[in-house]
């Protein structure tokens, strides 16, 4: 039993006491811890609501209709929105001229930078007059110390070559003429950078000079690009008719003049930062008993930006005021969170009840909502889009984890919760829940990369859709409207890729099985399944019936009809061990059992339940795939062995239990639906001439004799739900077997015809 997994142990009786410290894996015996999950999210949610806005004039939008009259309680500022405020900082800005300092030591420092390169020269042309031979490797030293670009291995030799045209006066002369022209250029000042990365309205910046500071235009400096030009310019002008020289000049002043007026960004960022303070937070005043709004007046942006002014004054008034007032808004934000979470928990125990009984899922459950949450606090918090808030990607997480019911309530729950994050925004809640809405319909349709992709063009023009449309609502002008396309067709790219992802984390951390798994698992080229084809060829074509018949039962009765399907085709696995002692692989018509006992033969049966459990543990298959075949006979009795060990042994040393499966029953739609597919599956295949009546008959007897043991007792099914899963098997098995009408006089008598199909197959009940 060791290599089953703590969860397969849980439910099929093998308990492990370790295994109860896993807290997400029990159930009823642990559930205080999830009131305490439930705590920890309200406590993290509640301070990521925005501070200082009152919930009053939340549904008194621009462009709605103001159902009251509303009058100044008291003399206020008219806040400028954020957009308002931001642009003013950012006009602000462009007038505070950048700070420069000028570097006087510069000029001395480039001046004798160029002596001690000619000097260098000097040295070596006189080197070479002792030693012509050594003048490659001269040049080369010269060259290494002094990487002049410009200076290739002509110029070189031209420069150090004392017979060249460059005599010893001509180069006094060239060394002079180089230093002045940096000089000169220096004199006139040169930036540390391009002019467009300084360029303001004003085209100014600020030059501290010898403890002073002067206002000049940038234009009055050279930048590195203009200052080589100037250089090139005035080589040209003094050395026409030298290409050597003009050249050789323009490669010596580009590696030796250095910036001298020097860009302080600390400064200047320091004065933009207190522009930016001194940027007045108001744009007018309201007095006290000023008309607000009137009753069935429309409210514009200004009426609506008076009001968000009125609100967020009434908060901070608030916040100021002493004693238990200042509690207030804060119980008002831990009830609003508690009545969120209350009315999701409500729908979910009317809808699936387990989730809620389940810790793991609780957990799971808050999880998203934080996510969810903290990834709308910190948007809002870095003044980006609104419409990047990953509302989809919470709604597709619950679809797909939890069946898109739960997405629907979930996501209805979530964007009221993020409209109240973002500061009470309708635009925002109702844009969420929409693409929400869209995210939920189409992510369960994913079985493909390609349909994939559709579920990206079909968020991308859900955002699109409802941004329009609000801009409509609100009075944008469309230029607006257009500038957050681009935020939400970039939200609606990846928030389906983003969720593909964190589902395979999921199904990993929290053992959680998806239909994204189930797919992949589908696949019959799976090694398992390819084992079980060869090994115990009749099982297998067995286990394909039966999940063609779990699937149409699981789709009348709304069940998971995927996990159905894949549940039967892995529910047998464990009679590749044993393959031959199963009834449907006898082929040749040998029955091992002839020559064991009952107890070794029912020994040998129920032992393929615990060898497929642990084949499921050896390739790794999910939880619900193990329960399923831990659960799939039941506590069901081998009648035929316990029967026949009654007639070799007598009534009274026959034990029934020793020919009962250990169970457990099944807990769900899913796992009940593949034990009934099972039973009729194994049992139809016995028919004689399996005519349509026949057929319904053996459903009804087999379905009803289940039931009537109790193998149902633990599972959410009900009587409605048999009788659609009866009507399920019957249409899948009369195509199967290709139902014939009945002929009067054909009937055999039912228990006659029952007794020799459960005779034709021994091992299977």
């Amino acid at each position: 039993m060791k290599s089953l997994g703590p969860g397969i142990r849980f439910f099929a009786g093998w308990k492990n006491p370790k295994d109860q410290l896993k807290f997400w894996r029990t159930k009823e015996e642990r559930g205080w811890i999830s009131w305490v999950i439930i705590g920890i999210l309200v406590i993290v949610l509640v301070p990521m609501f925005p501070r200082g806005r009152s919930l009053q004039f939340a549904d008194m939008t621009e462009g709605s209709v103001s159902t009251r009259r509303i009058v100044a309680p008291f003399d206020f500022p008219i806040l400028k929105t954020q957009e308002e405020l931001q642009l003013d900082r950012e006009v602000t800005a462009q007038k505070t001229y950048p700070n420069f300092t000028l570097d006087r030591n510069e000029v001395n420092a480039s001046i004798e930078n160029v002596v001690l390169f000619f000097n260098e020269v000097d040295n070596i042309r006189n080197s070479v007059t002792q030693h012509p031979e050594l003048k490659p490797v001269l040049r080369d030293s010269l060259f290494i110390e002094f990487p002049i670009s410009v200076l290739d291995t002509l110029y070189m030799e031209q420069l150090i070559d004392p017979e060249e045209s460059s005599s010893r006066g001509g180069l006094r002369h060239f060394q002079l003429n180089i230093q002045k022209i940096i000089r000169d250029i220096l004199a006139v000042g040169v930036l540390n950078g391009e002019k467009d990365r300084y360029m303001n309205p004003g085209r100014r910046i600020i030059v501290k000079a010898d403890d002073e500071e002067v206002i000049h235009s940038i234009d009055d400096y050279f930048d590195l690009t203009e200052s080589m030009a100037k250089a090139a310019e005035m080589l040209k002008n003094d050395y026409s008719e030298s290409v050597f020289f003009e050249q050789m000049g323009y490669g010596i002043v580009n590696f030796f003049l250095r910036p001298n007026i020097i860009y302080d960004e600390e400064k200047h960022t320091q004065r933009v930062d207190d522009a930016h303070s001194r940027v007045p937070l108001s744009s007018g005043f309201v007095y006290n008993d000023e008309l607000i709004v009137d009753k069935n007046e429309r409210i514009t942006p200004e009426i609506r930006k008076r009001l968000g002014s009125l609100a967020t004054i009434m908060a901070e008034r608030g916040m100021q005021a002493g004693g238990i007032r200042r509690l207030f808004p804060v119980v008002g934000k831990v009830a609003f969170v508690l009545a969120l979470l209350f009315l999701l928990g409500a729908f979910i125990e009317m809808d699936s009840p387990s989730v809620l009984k389940e810790t793991r899922s609780v957990f799971l459950l808050a999880i998203i909502i934080f996510l969810v949450s903290f990834m709308t606090f910190s948007i809002h918090r870095l003044d980006a889009s609104e419409y990047l808030v990953p509302s989809a990607l919470g709604a597709m997480l619950l679809a797909t984890l939890f069946g898109p019911r739960l997405g629907f309530a979930g996501i209805a729950i979530v964007s009221v919760l993020i409209g109240g994050l973002w500061g009470n925004e309708f635009n925002l809640m109702l844009v969420s829940f929409f693409v929400g809405v869209v995210g939920v319909i189409t992510i369960k349709r994913v079985r493909t990369r390609s349909q994939l992709v559709q579920v990206i063009f079909y968020l991308v023009g859900a955002y699109i859709f409802a941004i329009t449309f609000m801009g409509f609502l609100r009075y944008l002008p469309f230029n607006e409207i257009l500038k957050q396309w681009q935020w939400g067709a970039l939200n609606g790219l990846l928030t389906p890729i983003v969720t593909y992802g964190l589902i395979a984390v999921i199904e990993s951390v929290f053992d959680i099985t998806t239909d994204f798994s189930l797919l992949e698992l589908s696949n019959l080229n799976h090694p398992l399944l390819k084992r079980l084809s060869v090994q115990a060829p009749g099982t297998y074509h067995h286990s394909s019936i039966v999940g063609n018949l779990a699937e149409a039962a699981a789709q009348n009765v709304g069940a998971n009809s995927l996990l159905a399907r894949v549940g039967s085709y892995y529910h047998d696995v464990g009679k590749i061990e044993k393959a031959e002692y199963f009834v449907e692989n006898q082929m040749g018509g040998n029955n091992p059992h002839e020559k064991l006992t009952p107890r070794m033969s029912a020994l040998i049966l129920m032992n393929h339940v615990k060898r497929g459990l642990e084949l499921a543990e050896k390739y790794k298959l999910p939880s619900a795939i193990k329960n399923i075949i831990a659960q799939h006979q039941g506590t069901t009795v081998m009648s035929f062995f316990y029967r026949k060990a009654q007639n070799k042994d007598g009534a009274e040393e026959a034990s029934e239990e020793d020919y009962r499966y250990p169970g457990p029953r099944p807990q769900t739609k899913e796992g009940a639906i593949v034990m009934l597919a099972d039973a009729v599956e194994a049992a139809t295949r016995a028919l004689k001439e399996p005519t349509h009546s026949r057929i319904r008959s053996l459903i009804e007897e087999l379905v009803d004799g289940r039931f009537q043991e109790g193998q149902l007792d633990e599972s959410p099914l009900t009587l409605r739900d048999l009788g659609r899963i009866k009507e399920g098997f019957l249409t899948i098995l009369a195509g199967t077997f290709h139902a014939r009408l009945e002929y009067p006089g054909r009937e055999e008598p039912q228990e006659k015809r029952r007794q020799q199909d459960q005779k034709e197959n021994v091992a299977k009940i």
